[in-house]
């Protein structure tokens, strides 16, 4: 059934399986410490759940774009609706929450400890990172000169989940900046800044 796959289908479900485990540690906060202990379930039910199994045995191979773009969707619908809960409840909890982004960043530094090149991690964020579809266009290079990388994300790629929760796309991209800090932390020779809303740069210093 593989044969029918490519990688681009294996990075794209890796990434939405990255975001979910990130959206999982976030979850078991909220419900161990009784915080808003339904939150799972509140999640299920308004936007139901990612598959976890291996990609070959759970994709539609008759529709694999439409299957993917719509995993993509629930990805990025349950993290919206995530804060969201979280704002409703208390707005504080962003900060705990941005920790728990931040750590996540850090962890997946560590896993290419070795990797000091700006041009090699920019390519591990973009298999790490879910902007969307490749068709999307979710990230945009407004420089790379070799040892600097100026890039803007997409704003229409996350904005309508946020517009359809009715809160601000800040939110998501505030938990994006915390979590490219977290795994630019760990590294010597690298200076990650966020210079506006959607546009991030990283630089060999």
């Amino acid at each position: 059934m593989s044969a029918f796959l490519g990688p681009i289908h294996f990075m794209m479900y890796n990434k939405i399986q990255k975001q979910n485990d990130l959206l999982d540690e976030v979850i078991a906060y909220m419900q161990d410490n009784n915080i808003i202990p339904d939150f799972s379930s509140k999640l299920k039910e308004k936007y139901g759940e990612n598959e976890r199994e291996a990609l070959e045995s759970v994709i539609d191979q008759n529709a694999i774009h439409a299957w993917l773009n719509n995993q993509v969707n629930i990805a990025e619908s349950r993290l919206a609706y995530a804060l969201k809960l979280i704002l409703e409840k208390d707005k504080v909890l962003l900060e705990k929450v941005a920790d728990i982004f931040y750590s996540n960043g850090l962890n997946n530094r560590l896993e290419c400890a070795d990797i000091i090149v700006v041009q090699e991690l920019f390519k591990i964020l973009q298999i790490n990172l879910l902007d969307g579809m490749p068709c999307d266009g979710g990230i945009i290079i407004q420089n790379d000169d070799g040892s600097e990388i100026m890039w803007e994300v997409n704003l229409e790629v996350h904005k309508p989940y946020y517009d359809n929760e009715n809160i601000h796309v800040e939110h998501f991209f505030a938990m994006r900046d915390k979590w490219l800090q977290g795994f630019f932390a760990g590294s010597f020779n690298i200076e990650y800044s966020r210079l506006g809303l959607n546009l991030f740069k990283i630089m060999e210093v």
